[in-house]
């Protein structure tokens, strides 16, 4: 056997691992990457958001509910990290409801309980739909991971 041509073999798999390497594994890496930073950034977001949307602000850092803006400024982070344009206009008139309730001062109790529990309902309805955003993208990569064997 000529150790020209085995050398000459091991040279062209190496090229060939390489160029492999570099029009494929990079692209899939790159693309798991930016699954993961979407994945924790998007957790990150949420968990913040639904403190504030459970909590209606109302927590001990905060000591009370003085400017619906400072709840804005929350969701906007979620917001940029959500596709779907229905959420976010929940999340939206949830910030608007909460103003309203919380700045009404001379209402009765008669009027005021049913919003409060409109309220309360409401938030936990936007959690848990960040919640399914959160787990349908996990479920969408596991089974993208499962189909690309």
């Amino acid at each position: 056997m000529n150790w020209i041509e085995i050398i000459g073999a091991i040279g062209i798999g190496a090229v060939i691992t390489k160029v492999l390497d570099i029009f494929w594994l990079q692209k899939i890496m790159e693309q798991s990457e930016e699954r993961k930073w979407l994945r924790d950034n998007r957790f990150k977001a949420f968990s913040k958001l639904s403190k504030e949307l459970l909590s209606f602000r109302l927590y001990e850092d905060v000591h009370g509910y003085e400017n619906p803006f400072e709840l804005c400024a929350i969701a906007a982070e979620s917001m940029l990290l959500i596709e779907d344009n229905k959420i976010k206009n929940r999340i939206d008139k949830f910030i608007v409801s909460l103003d309203e309730l919380l700045h009404e001062k001379e209402a009765s109790d008669e009027i005021l309980k049913p919003k409060y529990d409109k309220i309360v309902i409401e938030s936990r309805a936007i959690v848990d739909l960040l919640s399914s955003l959160l787990i349908k993208n996990k479920q969408k990569d596991w089974i993208k991971r499962l189909f690309k064997r």
